[in-house]
């Protein structure tokens, strides 16, 4: 009798058991990280970044992106579950039944979404589903969001996450969010990627597409105005370039300015080139955080930019190795490119080392999106 009751409380206790824990399975979130471009840069690699990050530290976490694009190509090659959605137009029937038998399979409750452009088929998609949708916002958008029409497609946004303070406060300005729904939460690197390019040559790096919107040709202008040694003035481009046109044109100014360039193309390890160069020379004419200067910061880089968007928010964190000339100003922009060269501070990486993880660790960067992710309001 004794053997019979101890095994009826262990029935019991283990069919206990499995409730809660599906009760509580049930309740985590299903997550698939959104991004539908077809481009290859930093929002791209983020989304990959993200996932992967989700599903390493437990969360059930998928990504969607368009078929045939390089995110699917990266998500292939990095083992990532993945579904992809063939489509044309932004807003168009294939993507949001793409989108809608995606969630159905998949069971998903949350859409995080990198992008703006397909809001319109995400708020069909997500109708009636109880799917949850946020938009994670990554670039500094300067026309207003706030129509009747754009309220309508943002009214199925349960969030917004700006990936800076400066990207928080320009969601608050152009997009149909209220104060409570809107969070930052900072991109992250591993501090296994945080290491000091010692003895490295005095030689400038600019990261990002080659286009007039990073700053390209202010950046050959200003470096040959600098007064600094004719040697240095050395400036290796890192990440696509826009056209032929734009490399040619490029190219004739540095030789008008006796500034030499070298053009690396698109790169998956960019860390050889932060090893090999002093200084990020990166006057873009606006960012919402780039991972460039993260990457910059991280491995011991001086980091000359103008005043604009987000990059003053570093100095406000307490980083250091920061050289700001006013914005479009090549004159000044100059002046900084001496400013940063003639500097003989070497204790501002040990400095920016200590304050790095704060804010740019991926625990941070997991504490907060769990937090969000978690809330039930």
């Amino acid at each position: 009798m004794l053997i019979i009751a101890i095994t009826q409380r262990i029935y019991i206790l283990v069919n206990v058991t499995l409730v809660y824990y599906r009760l509580f399975m049930n309740s985590l979130p299903r997550i698939a990280v959104l991004c539908l471009s077809h481009f290859r840069g930093g929002m791209e690699l983020d989304a990959i970044k993200q996932t992967k990050l989700f599903v390493d530290n437990g969360l059930d976490a998928i990504l969607i992106c368009r078929e045939g694009t390089f995110l699917e190509q990266l998500a292939k090659e990095q083992r990532i579950k993945f579904k992809s959605i063939k489509f044309k137009a932004k807003l168009s029937l294939p993507l949001i039944k793409g989108l809608r038998d995606a969630i159905k399979d998949e069971r998903l409750s949350t859409l995080i979404f990198f992008g703006a452009s397909e809001i319109k088929s995400i708020y069909f998609a997500v109708q009636g589903t109880g799917c949850r949708v946020i938009v994670r916002h990554g670039t500094t958008k300067s026309s207003s969001k706030k129509d009747p029409i754009h309220r309508l497609f943002y009214s199925c946004v349960s969030d917004f996450v700006g990936i800076s303070q400066h990207l928080t406060r320009n969601i608050l300005q152009v997009l149909p969010a209220k104060p409570s729904s809107v969070h930052t939460i900072y991109n992250s690197l591993d501090s296994g990627d945080i290491r000091k390019n010692e003895n490295s040559p005095l030689t400038f790096l600019h990261v990002g597409r080659v286009e007039e919107g990073k700053g390209v040709f202010d950046a050959v202008l200003a470096l040959g105005q600098a007064s600094i040694p004719p040697e240095n003035k050395v400036l290796t481009f890192l990440g696509n370039v826009e056209s032929t046109t734009v490399k040619e044109k490029l190219s004739r100014l540095a030789t008008a300015n006796q500034v030499k360039v070298i053009f690396e193309g698109f790169c998956n390890n960019v860390t050889p080139f932060y090893q090999k160069n002093s200084f990020l020379l990166f006057p873009s004419h606006g960012e919402g955080l780039g991972n460039v200067v993260l990457e910059a910061i991280s491995n011991g880089l001086r980091c000359i930019t103008y005043d604009n968007t987000v990059f003053p928010e570093y100095v406000s964190l307490g980083f250091e190795g920061f050289y700001f000339a006013e914005n479009r100003n090549i004159t000044m922009l100059s002046k900084a490119i001496e400013n940063a060269f003639f500097d003989d501070d070497n204790e501002f990486f040990e400095k920016n080392s200590l304050i790095f993880p704060k804010f740019f660790s991926p625990e941070s960067n997991l504490k907060a999106w769990n937090e969000l992710l978690f809330d039930k309001r």
